[in-house]
């Protein structure tokens, strides 16, 4: 008798929703002593300057994010100028920061973008996905970065974390997590210098970057991790003693495990693991819970609205130019 176990995939979305669930508990548990009142007064509690530096910050982040794609077509070799794949980047980015899932839901709108300019389907589909590298290689580097040069700050932070602390500031893990993560780096430069022929797996055939298009790759990741890092920072009321570097290192963590739970956009998840990492004294939580709902709509849902309404203009004008075009096509057919 064979036992069927069900397929691993069908499982994703459920393993989703319990994080997704256990998140939105912990946050119950965390503000539960507190009132909506006094969450509504953490936001009046942000200052404006902070808010319009923060909301100008979201600009060069959202250029350093639509990079990505630069990077890919030049990676690609694919003629169309920067600014084509640049405002590609941005619609597509500022929607899938917030839908999450950027293979899919990405793929799907640069689909709808790139043929236009002659960009092949395949194409498309190879600059989803080093876009998809190019973010990863920015977590990598600048976690490591953050473990290396603010080890000290970073051990005291982490073993604030109840349960998990004593492993998390233990010598051995603060110098093995940026020794793996350089040393994962450092792997994939030696590849882009001394490896010339394609990588084969699975029958696809991958051509590997030149060194400059993998330099190009690291400032674009690195500069949108540290825009999006400093934007919440500059927020926050309370750092808990966190220096500017040893914070942008935990993001690009906290980063990483949020889009490793598969929620959309990381809700709930990100927001739980800051408030633990920050540890904020009870008097505090409500406004850092505010920052970090504000953070969300000024970095996620602002640009997700922004990028879903020029997405739809362009969509509505390239219609219009294919319906005038066949239009006149029918003309010239009838006469």
């Amino acid at each position: 008798m064979k036992l069927k176990f069900p397929n691993i995939k069908k499982l994703f979305p459920l393993f989703t929703l319990a994080i997704f669930c256990v998140a939105i508990y912990v946050i119950y548990l965390e503000l539960k002593d507190h009132s909506l009142k006094q969450i509504l007064a953490g936001f009046g509690a942000i200052p404006l300057e902070h808010l319009l530096i923060s909301a100008l910050l979201v600009v060069p982040g959202l250029v350093a994010l639509a990079c990505y794609d630069v990077v890919a077509c030049a990676y690609l070799r694919i003629k169309i100028g920067v600014i084509k794949p640049l405002l590609t980047g941005v619609m597509a980015y500022s929607i899938t920061n917030t839908t999450g899932h950027a293979l899919v839901v990405g793929g799907i709108l640069r689909l709808r973008i790139y043929p236009n300019w002659g960009v092949s389907v395949p194409q498309v589909g190879e600059i989803v996905g080093f876009g998809v590298l190019t973010y990863y290689m920015g977590l990598t580097f600048t976690a490591a970065l953050a473990f290396i040069f603010e080890s000290d700050d970073l051990a005291r932070i982490l073993g604030n974390i109840k349960q998990v602390g004593p492993v998390l500031s233990a010598p051995w893990f603060m110098t093995l997590v940026p020794s793996v993560l350089l040393t994962a780096i450092g792997l994939w430069f030696c590849l882009l210098i001394f490896r010339k022929k394609p990588i084969t797996f699975r029958k696809h055939s991958f051509r590997l970057p030149s060194p400059w298009i993998g330099v190009f790759q690291l400032c674009a990741s690195c500069a949108d991790l540290i825009i999006v890092a400093s934007v919440l920072y500059l927020l926050l009321p309370n750092h808990n003693g966190i220096n500017w570097l040893a914070f942008v290192g935990i993001f690009a963590v906290i980063q990483q495990v949020a889009l490793l739970s598969l929620v959309p956009g990381g809700v709930g998840v990100f927001s739980v693991i800051m408030l633990l990492v920050l540890q904020p004294d009870p008097a505090h939580k409500p406004q850092v819970f505010a920052t970090l709902l504000a953070f969300r709509a000024l970095y996620y849902l602002a640009p997700f609205i922004l990028g879903g309404i020029a997405f739809l203009g362009f969509v509505l004008t390239q219609n219009s130019k294919a319906l005038k075009q066949r239009v006149e096509h029918h003309r010239e057919k009838a006469t």
